[in-house]
């Protein structure tokens, strides 16, 4: 049980249990209503959930959990940017530092 994991809680009473999980019902309740506001239609998604998540404080404990939904290529532009260390993550050099060397003909 996840109440009993803390090793700082020794003795849980067992009204407790369906307390928690009525709290944590309504907790998903209130965290969809709010992504069912940005929807446009009947549909909820992952994206609305994240987005709320990412702009509320409140819910700033699930944002490693629940990031925003990104594409492939805002992705890859971000990785870029960690490897090669610049803000545009387009360099076209190798790790040796030097450019594309398949178009070298002296080999």
């Amino acid at each position: 049980m996840i109440m009993k994991s803390s090793s700082e809680v020794e003795n849980i009473a067992k009204e407790s249990s369906p307390m928690m999980a009525k709290l944590a019902e309504l907790f998903i309740r209130l965290l969809a209503k709010e992504g069912y506001k940005l929807a446009d239609d009947e549909n909820l998604d992952y994206k609305h959930v994240a987005e709320v998540v990412n702009r509320e404080d409140r819910y700033e404990f699930l944002r490693d959990i629940m990031p925003r939904k990104i594409t492939f290529g805002e992705y890859k532009k971000m990785q870029g940017i960690q490897e090669n260390g610049n803000e545009e993550g387009t360099s076209t050099e190798d790790d040796s530092g030097s450019e594309d060397s398949s178009s070298d003909d002296s080999q």
